[in-house]
């Protein structure tokens, strides 16, 4: 192995948090020197560079690393920026995130510019409970002449759709003799499918090359974390320094027997 390559969301890009911090809002904005430096004196802690899970292992292993994540990334960026990344000679470590995150294509036209920018922005799909908060859109199934037919399956529909994913890398990896191993960085619920579809999919799946595909919350990164408490804090349910290093020792038994 000469290069680890490292997909996910802010659990793949992991924080620099050393240790639980009770009343800490967020790990997200350590990073600023006089925040830094204030949290050092407040907790008596050495506060060093972000790190996560992929870095300790290829760290572990004498390999370069190259993350390629994003906080509050979607599965769907994770698939696309697969396919633009160069994957020779390297290992891939996959970090699924929620299934409710979807990714939509802007354009803007800036000041000064004749053409129009695009960006990728990520943003979650909610049913019609309750009013959308912040990067939520509702799923609202047409009506036929006043009377709603159809109600979103939010949850169902999602499972599916990662189930997909999973097994489209899955075979990408294989057609390109690829050697990689996934996770749960955040729970699906598999362990629980919600469909037919859905459980006949997961059949398909190579667990040999998928950390406990159909482990149950406390299985995922998140939920065992949560319950080992090496979370940044009760207020930020991201791994902390602590965390990411116990995660990377979970992970690493897999690793060394694929790669």
């Amino acid at each position: 192995m000469k290069k680890l390559i490292h997909f996910g969301c802010s659990f793949a890009v992991g924080n620099a948090v050393p240790a639980y911090m009770p009343g800490l809002r967020s790990g997200a904005y350590i990073h600023n020197p006089k925040v830094r430096k204030k949290l050092e004196q407040q907790y008596n802690v050495k506060i060093n560079d972000l790190t996560n899970c992929g870095k300790i292992i290829a760290d572990r292993l004498d390999a370069k690393y190259m993350m390629v994540a994003e906080n509050g990334g979607s599965n769907e960026r994770i698939v696309r920026k697969l396919l633009q990344t160069s994957l020779k000679k390297s290992f891939v470590l996959v970090g699924l995130t929620s299934y409710n995150r979807r990714e939509g294509l802007t354009t803007a036209r800036e000041p000064g510019l004749r053409s129009e920018t695009s960006h990728w922005h990520t943003w979650k799909m909610v049913g019609l409970e309750g009013t959308p908060s912040y990067k939520e859109i509702q799923f609202d199934p047409w009506v036929n002449k006043g009377q709603r037919e159809y109600y979103p399956a939010i949850e169902e529909e999602g499972q599916i759709r990662t189930a997909m994913q999973i097994l489209y890398m899955q075979h990408y990896f294989k057609a390109n003799s690829v050697p990689y191993l996934m996770y749960n960085a955040l729970y699906n619920g598999f362990d629980d499918p919600l469909t037919d579809e859905c459980k006949e999919l997961l059949s398909k799946v190579d667990q040999t090359r998928y950390y406990k595909l159909q482990g149950n919350f406390n299985e995922c990164q998140h939920g065992w974390s949560l319950k080992n408490h090496l979370v940044v804090s009760e207020l930020d349910d991201h791994p902390n320094v602590q965390g990411q290093q116990a995660w990377a020792e979970q992970l690493m038994p897999l690793v060394k027997k694929i790669s």
